[in-house]
């Protein structure tokens, strides 16, 4: 099997699930509440104690270590040139456009997608591409949206929780010696809850928004496109071109710059003054169409390098 049809049979798997939280929430399981938390609980202990999970099962050595700080680097590169580009394809007035073409939904699909077709090596390197998203989300990011460079907490930059277990994954990947089998398989207990919830949380989100609104507005196909297809497809050749031989590290990369839209465009954009319902709509519309273009791009980086 293909790595792009590998690919697509994982999604096939996430958008399933998706299906089943946007059942239960027409079931009033997954109540607006219920989701909320859930969502804390993901973004807080669970998506972060994955990261934890996949550095602790790795055997140390300065070659990985090395390879991580350049996931990290290339990262800033791959959304740097995007920023750049972005001048090109949109006017400066659709900065709610533009949050989504630059920042990835690497938490709720990149991450689960690298783990199932890569596993946790891929989730490793993958991390680094979140360290880096997480950076340039929370100070370029914020200042897109809301045009004001003194709303920017760079407090919030280094204290996440996203940081805050890349960090101790770090720690715990430089300590001489394994840690208790109980505790990891407890730690890889809990990061499996991962993929499911993060699915059917993602899924629950479809429910709150109403057809018309997530697929018949033309302008947000464009953006979509730009997302998807063409900054993709540019951040691939960047790939090609760095000095990594190490598959998985191409891999995770190419994952995180292929996902669908930031879970925060939305977000980012009720809180500091977007357009939050425009922003819904275009992380909805992006994770549906995600399914027809992650493979594509997938093949396209399989005929360069992976």
């Amino acid at each position: 099997m293909t790595i792009a049809a590998l690919i697509f049979e994982k999604l096939l798997v996430l958008f399933l699930l998706m299906g089943a939280g946007l059942f239960l929430a027409y079931r009033r399981i997954f109540t607006k509440e219920i989701t909320l938390e859930l969502s804390k609980l993901l973004t807080r202990f669970v998506a972060p104690s994955l990261f934890i999970s996949s550095f602790i099962s790795q055997e140390f050595s300065w070659e990985k270590l090395i390879l991580l700080l350049a996931v990290i680097a290339s990262a800033f590169l791959l959304i740097v040139i995007r920023i750049i580009l972005m001048p090109l394809f949109l006017p400066k007035n659709r900065n709610t456009d533009k949050y989504a073409i630059l920042f990835a939904n690497v938490g709720f699909m990149g991450t689960p997608l690298a783990l199932a077709v890569g596993g946790k090596e891929a989730v490793f390197f993958i991390s680094g591409f979140v360290v880096a998203n997480q950076i340039m989300q929370w100070t370029y990011g914020i200042y897109l949206i809301s045009q004001d460079k003194s709303v920017i907490n760079l407090r919030g930059v280094f204290i996440n929780p996203a940081m805050i277990a890349t960090v101790i994954g770090i720690l715990l990947f430089l300590l001489p010696f394994k840690l208790p089998v109980v505790l990891t398989d407890a730690i890889d207990t809990f990061a499996q809850l991962n993929t499911p919830l993060s699915t059917l949380v993602l899924g629950s989100y479809f429910y709150k928004t109403a057809f018309k609104d997530i697929f018949l507005y033309p302008a947000a196909y464009y953006t979509a496109f730009l997302r998807l297809f063409m900054t993709s497809f540019i951040s691939i050749l960047i790939i090609w071109l760095l000095p990594f031989s190490l598959s998985a590290v191409k891999l995770a990369l190419t994952i995180a710059v292929i996902s669908p839209a930031a879970m925060n465009t939305a977000l980012l954009s009720q809180v500091y003054g977007g357009d939050y319902e425009y922003g819904s709509r275009l992380v909805l519309l992006t994770t549906v169409l995600s399914l027809v273009s992650i493979p594509i791009m997938v093949a396209v980086a399989s005929f360069l390098y992976l």
